[in-house]
């Protein structure tokens, strides 16, 4: 088994800290409460570009490595590719915003600071060369990529950023009045960047539930309920409650959020690095179903899937979206925030079980 999909979690986490220090620092004090970043941050996401936006490049060497020999396969991929341009790119842009963070973080009003949302989106635009619906769908796909990849970053990485190295809750609420619409459009992009996406890519979902991609991005949908269920809680709720208390401390909550968005870096991660399953039958063929689903349905070989409801699976589909509704009981009663990530954790996992339990093969 490949273990080169270990690095895509951590470069999506990366870019997303580097998207929240460049929108933090484009945001008046007035508009945001105390955040202490450590110095030591932007340097090293940016270090973590350089290194894990390189894994890519390193497949391809390794692939060709037999034939003509590491050095040979370097020096073609990295001086006459394509990818190995977008890579120089990557790699000056990544250095550039290292460099702007640490100038940043001792001169906040530095005019400078105009520069990182240059740089980071550049690093975007060149990333966006290296997935699935950018070779089917050319510019299309890379816009789509683009949208997806960028608004992510801008709403995650602004909350972790936040919720991580906020000194204090003053200003929270003046952070959530544009916070909130923001995240609501990236959210908005996301999930209509990422339906094309998957039209693009996954044309046949639920069958693709048989082989480890369409299990990953099953994973994936389900871990996004929760997700939702805490961006509204974290938007819309905290918003009243800190009108009626304004010492209410909502850091824990945010904190909770980052550990779901965490979660689907990870699967997004495992995901990309899976074969692609445009021809389920086929791919099933070639590379077999995955595990996860013969747990399941034990001895399946090949074949599509047919909805049977049964009453496991009903009964695991009703526990899940009522664990995801105890996530707001459990913030209405203010009671910890780790029991309600404990709540949507178990949501994700009787959710996922009673889709397992509801299909069968034909």
């Amino acid at each position: 088994m490949s273990y080169y999909w270990l690095s895509e979690p951590l470069l999506y986490l990366a870019y997303a800290i580097l998207a929240g220090i460049t929108v933090l620092s484009l945001v008046p004090k007035a508009y945001k409460p105390d955040i202490s970043v450590p110095a030591w941050l932007g340097p090293v996401a940016s270090a973590a570009i350089i290194v894990f936006g390189f894994v890519p490049l390193l497949q391809i060497m390794m692939f060709f490595k037999d034939d003509i020999g590491f050095w040979k396969s370097f020096n073609s991929i990295m001086f006459k590719f394509s990818e190995g341009e977008r890579y120089a790119w990557i790699l000056v842009l990544a250095i550039l915003l290292a460099i702007l963070t640490m100038i940043v973080r001792r001169k906040p009003g530095s005019v400078l600071r105009w520069l990182m949302p240059v740089a980071l989106l550049g690093i975007a635009v060149a990333m966006s060369s290296f997935n699935h619906a950018a070779s089917l769908f050319e510019s299309a796909g890379q816009l789509a990529f683009f949208g997806h990849f960028t608004a992510m970053a801008i709403w995650t990485g602004t909350l972790l950023i936040t919720g991580w190295f906020s000194t204090d809750q003053s200003r929270w609420s003046a952070f959530l009045r544009w916070f909130h619409p923001t995240a609501i459009v990236c959210v908005i992009i996301v999930i209509g960047s990422g339906l094309f996406l998957m039209t693009a890519v996954t044309p046949d979902p639920i069958n693709s539930w048989t082989l480890s991609y369409g299990q990953a991005l099953l994973v994936k949908h389900i871990l996004i309920l929760p997700l939702l269920v805490f961006a509204f809680v974290n938007g819309h709720l905290v918003k009243r409650k800190l009108r009626r208390d304004s010492g209410y401390h909502p850091m824990a909550w945010a904190r909770s959020e980052g550990v779901l968005i965490w979660l689907i870096y990870i699967v997004t991660g495992y995901m990309n690095q899976q074969p692609a399953p445009h021809e389920v039958i086929d791919t099933l063929a070639l590379y077999g179903p995955a595990a996860t689903f013969v747990w399941f349905h034990p001895g399946f070989t090949i074949g599509e899937l047919a909805f049977t409801w049964s009453w496991i699976g009903i009964l695991s589909l009703c526990l899940g979206l009522a664990l995801l509704w105890n996530v707001v009981n459990v913030f209405r009663k203010n009671r910890a925030a780790a029991g309600a990530l404990l709540c949507g954790l178990g949501a994700v996992v009787f959710i996922y079980c009673g889709l397992m339990f509801s299909v069968t093969t034909v």
